[in-house]
């Protein structure tokens, strides 16, 4: 049986910051936390900088999310207090014809009333935000300036200096290896643990504990990958900001004199790795004729957990599974859900609403449409 001191209120398994974000939450709380992370205390944490998009068009729920982690963001209080937002970029949203031009504007009051700042662009102002954009086209475009690039190592280090402080424990180097859902037992190779309620917030790894105790998750890791192109400036910086085409989920961003390109995939399919490259060649010079045939480099290769519905799961499990909370699948979401899942995870445990609705959220959310 575990010791006494390694006995607590609340168990989370998982390290990123979705993990952290609940530990410093719920210890604030004066909850009693411990926190199991795989990784080893000396890992390298995440790059410095990295963009957050507010604005999730089709996904309100998502948005809101955001927009209620960004103000967190922007009054940061763990560790004496960090300036996390580096800087605004927007974030340009670029249909692909009529019909989803007329789907995005449809949602437009309920994005607004979440909370997102949204202007409807003409073609002409949607390329004086992005002059490399293509000149056909007649559909207007939306405009979010709430994107921003977020400090993503001192987010990681502040919410673990603000959880320390407020007596969670915070331990590195533990993989868990098995759970006990009536129980409240979580052991890992080194060690036994118990606790009245487990976190699961491991990213994809906490649809393969679940499933170890019968609790099915619709979440898997996903492979994802960043390109850089070719340096397309001789000298200067590209005045290019985080641009997307919800269509073919084509990404775009700015950085030094070349651009940043990403292409959203969510598919249990494996081996597709060259068929998105390609794809994602193809809708570049789409989009952007003064790229054709620029060359491409990977500058990042990695996993994402992801759901079919490409929004997290958050929520507490029933029946049997009622001890067990879960937090992920954010499909790349997860730094701009952060904060406000910390909350909403509290909230739960203390048997409160958490001022959102889950239902979106459902730890068996519906196939996308």
């Amino acid at each position: 049986m575990p010791d006494q001191k390694n006995t607590a209120d609340m168990l989370i398994v998982g390290g990123g910051v979705t993990a952290l974000s609940i530990a410093y939450h719920c210890a604030r709380a004066d909850i009693d936390v411990i926190l199991l992370d795989p990784d080893p205390a000396e890992a390298a944490v995440a790059p410095a900088a990295r963009p957050v998009r507010t604005y999730q068009p089709g996904k309100v729920h998502n948005s809101e999310l955001t927009v209620r982690s960004l103000a967190d963001y922007r009054a940061f209080a763990p560790a004496g207090g960090a300036d996390l937002v580096l800087s605004d970029v927007g974030w340009l949203v670029v249909p692909a014809g009529r019909a989803e031009a007329a789907e995005l504007e449809r949602e437009l009051a309920a994005q607004r009333a979440a909370g997102v700042e949204l202007e409807l662009l003409t073609p002409e102002r949607a390329r004086a935000h992005n002059p490399w954009l293509a000149p056909a086209g007649a559909e207007p475009a939306i405009w979010c300036p709430q994107s921003y690039l977020l400090d993503v190592d001192k987010v990681v280090r502040c919410y673990a200096a603000g959880a320390r402080e407020h007596g969670a424990r915070l331990l590195t180097g533990r993989t868990v290896t098995g759970l006990g859902p009536r129980s409240g037992r979580v052991v890992t190779a080194r060690d036994e643990f118990s606790a009245e309620a487990i976190v699961l917030a491991a990213e994809a790894g906490s649809g393969e504990l679940a499933a170890s105790v019968g609790l099915q998750l619709p979440l898997w890791a996903q492979s994802a990958e960043l390109f850089r192109t070719d340096p397309v400036l001789a000298d200067g910086t590209l005045d290019a900001p985080f641009t997307v085409h919800p269509a073919s989920g084509l990404k775009t961003l700015g950085a030094g004199r070349s651009f940043l390109v990403g292409l959203e995939r969510v598919s249990r399919q494996e081996g597709m790795r060259d068929a998105w490259f390609k794809e994602a060649s193809e809708e570049l010079g789409r989009w952007y004729p003064k790229l054709r045939g620029t060359g491409l480099h990977s500058v990042w290769t990695g996993t994402v957990d992801v759901t079919p519905a490409r929004t997290a799961c958050i929520g507490r499990a029933s029946g049997p599974h009622e001890r067990i909370f879960v937090a992920a699948g954010y499909t790349g979401q997860d730094l701009g859900q952060a904060p406000a899942t910390g909350r909403i995870i509290r909230d739960l445990y203390f048997d409160r609403s958490p001022g959102v609705d889950l239902t979106p959220f459902a730890l068996t959310p519906s196939a996308p449409a």
